[in-house]
C-alpha cells in the first residue's frame, strides 16, 4: 500500500481510536474497567497519531522530532493511567443483594482500602452484568472507620429508574434513584458520622 493510501485509512483509524478513548474517559456507563480501556486506547490513539502526522512529513529531522514528541506523550500518558489505575481501592464484596424480578442492577456491600495503612473504608454499590463490561457505580460511600450499613434492599421501581435503600441505623436510611442503562445514581450518599448517619 502506499504512503497516500495509507495516510488517509491511518487517519480514520486514528481518529476512531481517539474517539473511543474519550469515550472510555467520560466512562458515561460505569464501567468498572474503564481506567484500563482508557490507558490502552489513549496510548494508541497518540501512536497512531504521531505515525499519521510522520507520513506528512517530508523532512528527516522533523520527522524525528515529531516521533520523539510522540513517544514522550505516550510515555507520560502511560504513567498517568498506570498511577490512577494503582491508587483505585481493594474491594472486597461482604454481601450482595440480588437484583429484583425486571431488574438487571444488584446492590453490594465492599470494604475497600487504597494503601495498607489506610483504615477501612465501607460503601454499598449497584453493579449490572459481569465481565469486561460490567457496571459499577457507587450509591452510599462511608467514612473511613466508620460503621458499615445494617440493611440494603431495592424499593419500588418508578418511572424515574430503579430505587434502592440503604439503611445505617435506627431512623437512619439513605434512598437513590438507579438509571438501569447508564448505572447512574441520584443522589449518591454519604454519611457526616461514623455510625453511618
Amino acid at each position: 500500500m502506499t504512503t497516500r493510501r495509507t495516510r488517509p485509512v491511518l487517519g480514520a483509524v486514528a481518529l476512531v481510536v481517539l474517539a473511543l478513548a474519550a469515550f472510555a474517559q467520560a466512562d458515561p456507563f460505569h464501567l468498572r474497567l474503564a481506567p484500563w480501556y482508557a490507558g490502552v486506547l489513549g496510548t494508541l490513539a497518540v501512536v497512531l497519531l504521531t505515525l499519521w502526522i510522520t507520513l506528512w512529513v517530508r523532512r528527516g529531522l522533523v520527522r524525528v522530532l515529531v516521533g520523539g514528541a510522540g513517544l514522550l506523550v505516550a510515555l507520560v500518558w502511560v504513567a498517568f493511567s498506570w498511577l490512577a489505575i494503582s491508587f483505585l481501592p481493594g474491594e472486597a464484596v461482604l454481601r450482595e443483594v440480588p437484583a429484583p424480578p425486571g431488574s438487571r442492577v444488584r446492590l453490594v456491600l465492599v470494604e475497600s482500602e487504597t494503601l495498607a495503612a489506610d483504615p477501612v473504608r465501607y460503601s454499598v454499590r449497584v453493579r449490572a452484568g459481569s465481565g469486561p463490561f460490567e457496571q459499577d457505580a457507587p450509591v452510599w460511600v462511608g467514612l473511613s472507620e466508620g460503621a458499615a450499613p445494617t440493611t440494603l434492599r431495592f424499593g419500588a421501581p418508578t418511572a424515574a429508574g430503579t430505587v434502592v435503600e440503604v439503611v445505617a441505623g435506627v431512623d437512619c436510611g439513605y434512598r437513590s434513584t438507579v438509571d438501569e442503562v447508564t448505572l447512574s445514581v441520584d443522589p449518591v450518599h454519604s454519611p457526616l458520622r461514623l455510625d453511618g448517619c
